[in-house]
């Protein structure tokens, strides 16, 4: 095998490993229970859903960033750290908007 195939191989290797984590991370971390009591309910209803979306955004740009750093540092040349800096940035940023959005409140 040539560089180039493996190089694109481990492209494509990362790009599915941080696709199959940034879709199952909403399910697990939706698998919680919360009790609403009924004079609590409006209240109660909205941090709720608020504090997952805040989480789910955390979690989102956190393994964004690092599947997107992993990706960026593959994918440049010669000095490795810019590519890792800019993937891992972009890699937040589009996990956390992932995450944030998908909730179902």
């Amino acid at each position: 095998m040539t560089a180039r195939m493996l190089l694109s191989r481990k492209l494509a290797l990362c790009a599915a490993a941080l696709v199959t984590a940034t879709v199952s991370l909403p399910q697990a971390a939706s698998a919680r229970h919360y009790h609403h009591y009924s004079h609590y309910r409006h209240y109660s209803s909205y941090n709720n859903c608020h504090e997952r979306r805040q989480r789910r955004g955390a979690n989102g740009a956190i393994i964004g960033a690092i599947g997107g750093g992993v990706v960026g540092n593959m994918a440049s040349g010669g000095n490795r750290l810019p590519g890792t800096m800019l993937g891992a940035g972009v890699g937040a940023l589009a996990g956390h908007a992932i995450g944030k959005n998908s909730t179902g409140c």
